[in-house]
């Protein structure tokens, strides 16, 4: 047999139309706006369910909810809208009744205004018998319109009242242009599909000729994806040091992980100025002798119950001090070695260095950061951002409020930022239309966002609610790296064990192997057509290929790599005749 040399060049286009020839759209509109706009949108999807969504035909279908009133509003340019004013409590709004049915996700998005000021406005959801389900909020402002981005996955079967909430009952809520699009699992499975078909894979095209520059119709090319393009990884703690099998468990799987405590401040330095870094040292080397990149957590946390003890008490001098020495030496034990750290961890649920050093504080300590580590990424991380909307510290608009204050700090403007969130879900379903929503506004900010502790409360539906989230956050166009956090059961991982004693594989763990695997190109066969040429749709990663030809037995072995910054790539390769 032959073996030949390979010629490779890569050539990449854009595709705007389908295979069909039609322009390829999602039914899911992805997009959003955090602009305040001197005019409104049109509604999405033309208001779905929603009758009158755009109030052409004034208040007609809409009620009032509490006390106050509504009445119909007109633009300078004839836009009309409608008013909630006279308001006496946070729910007082107007309202509006449409059946949800069990099992189907509804898409909500309203363009709203208010009277004075800047307000959060929230949209909720109440059932018959009282109950309040959150579905998203907007910081609105006066003199322009905001867009409210939420959802809902219904558990039911029965009405419900759309209503909107703002704390301050002195300020009049304007509405335009409301939309409540509902859509099937199978539907939305299939966004999903064809988002990750649109942004995880890329099409290429192998041209294979013989020396003599004639097609080698015929030549049988087989791709083999030795490693995934996509950062999906997995929480790992120092229990991996001393048991064979989870290193095995865990090398062979992922190459990419989040230490849980041990580069922690109260893990290096639990006494003042006794530092030991021994256990992430050797777990830091572990990982680099495996191919295993990190992500630093954290340097600092804004929660005190998770700073050592002997910082609680601190006078502000010292703190500043001990925190500054802090940031110093863990950054620059591990420089160049981690591909991102978690600065301030939890800002926005907590603020003890707010408290204790002034509201500037953490975008002081991430400059510190960027200063140190100019081309490493800094995180903001934050918890229940997508998990839980009845919390409202963490919402995605006050999340990008408090992330866009650290970076408009002063020097601050070229940090190589990114978005965290944690995702630590309860045992309940879900709300995937939320985290949806929530993922649309960040994505505004044009950072990449990160779930970085992934795990899902135990529970009989543990594992098809974990599947369910992590194909949300894969298919999502602005995801760009996922950490569960979960492992074997010798791993100590209170929430999630992914395997059990014997490193068998838990309903959770199938869930985790079966998306790894469903989520790589694995081995593709392929004949070249009568010109030599050969497609393919392959997932973002590195490919080895063997090009052989059956007439004339003369094959070629090559490498090449897919990404996302190309839609299709050409691959020529040579073979002897």
């Amino acid at each position: 047999m032959k073996i030949a040399e390979a010629r490779v060049l890569f050539l990449s286009c854009i595709f705007l139309v389908s295979g069909h020839g039609s322009i390829f759209a999602f039914p899911y509109d992805y997009s959003a706006t955090t602009k305040c706009l001197a005019a409104p949108k049109r509604a999405q999807y033309g208001g779905g369910i929603i009758v009158n969504p755009q109030f052409n035909q004034g208040t007609k279908g809409w009620n009032f909810t509490g006390k106050g009133a509504i009445r119909e509003g007109v633009s300078e340019d004839g836009n009309r809208f409608i008013l909630v004013h006279n308001r006496t409590d946070s729910l007082d709004s107007f309202s509006r009744t449409v059946q949800l049915e069990k099992g189907t996700f509804y898409t909500f998005s309203a363009w709203i205004q208010i009277s004075k000021g800047s307000e959060t406005v929230a949209v909720v959801f109440k059932t018959s018998d009282g109950k309040l389900i959150r579905g998203g909020e907007t910081i609105a402002k006066q003199g322009c319109w905001s867009l409210l981005k939420g959802g809902i996955v219904a558990q039911f079967t029965r009405p419900v009242e759309i209503l909107l909430e703002s704390k301050n009952t002195s300020v009049e809520i304007w509405v335009d242009n409301i939309s409540l699009q509902p859509f099937t699992a199978k539907q939305w499975r299939s966004h999903q599909e064809k988002s990750i078909e649109k942004v995880r894979k890329s099409k290429v095209t192998f041209q294979v000729t013989f020396a003599n520059r004639t097609a080698a119709a015929g030549a049988i090319i087989s791709t083999e994806q030795t490693m995934s393009g996509y950062p999906f990884g997995c929480g790992m703690n120092h229990q991996i040091l001393t048991s064979t099998g989870y290193q095995e468990w865990f090398a062979s799987r992922f190459k990419l992980t989040s230490f849980t405590n041990e580069m922690k401040w109260y893990s290096t330095e639990n006494k003042q100025g006794e530092e030991n870094y021994t256990i992430a040292d050797a777990m830091v080397k572990f990982a680099k002798q495996n191919g295993i990149s990190i992500r630093g957590h954290n340097i600092l946390w804004d929660n005190p119950k998770m700073l050592p003890d002997w910082v609680m008490d601190l006078p502000p001098e010292e703190l500043q001090k001990a925190a500054t020495r802090r940031l110093k030496s863990v950054m620059s034990r591990y420089a160049g070695q981690l591909i991102g750290w978690d600065v301030v961890n939890e800002n926005l649920h907590f603020r003890f260095f707010e408290d204790k050093l002034g509201e500037n504080a953490s975008s002081a300590f991430y400059s510190m950061a960027y200063h140190l580590e100019p081309n490493t990424t800094l995180f903001m991380n934050e918890y229940n951002t997508i998990e839980y909307s009845k919390d409202q510290a963490a919402t995605a608009s006050k999340y990008k409020k408090k992330l866009e204050e650290i970076l408009s700090f002063p020097g601050n403007a070229h940090i190589k930022a990114a978005i965290g969130l944690e995702g630590h879900f309860s045992s309940a379903q879900p709300n995937i239309a939320y985290m949806r929503s929530s993922l649309d506004i960040l994505r505004t900010m044009g950072l990449p966002i990160w779930l970085t502790e992934v795990d899902v409360g135990k529970g009989p539906n543990q594992a098809q609610y974990l599947e369910d989230i992590l194909r949300e956050a894969f298919s999502h166009p602005a995801v760009e790296g996922i950490i569960i956090f979960g492992g074997p059961e010798i791993s100590g991982f209170d929430v999630m064990n992914l395997a059990d004693t014997e490193f068998a594989a838990t309903p959770a763990g199938k869930v985790v192997d079966k998306l790894i695997d469903e989520w790589k190109s694995g081995t593709r066969k392929l004949r070249a057509d009568s010109r030599g040429l050969a497609q393919v749709s392959l997932f973002h990663g590195d490919y080895k290929v063997e090009i052989y030809h059956p007439l004339t037995n003369s094959s070629t072995t090559i490498s090449f790599k897919v990404t996302k910054e190309t839609e299709h790539s050409t691959v020529f390769a040579q073979i002897d005749a």
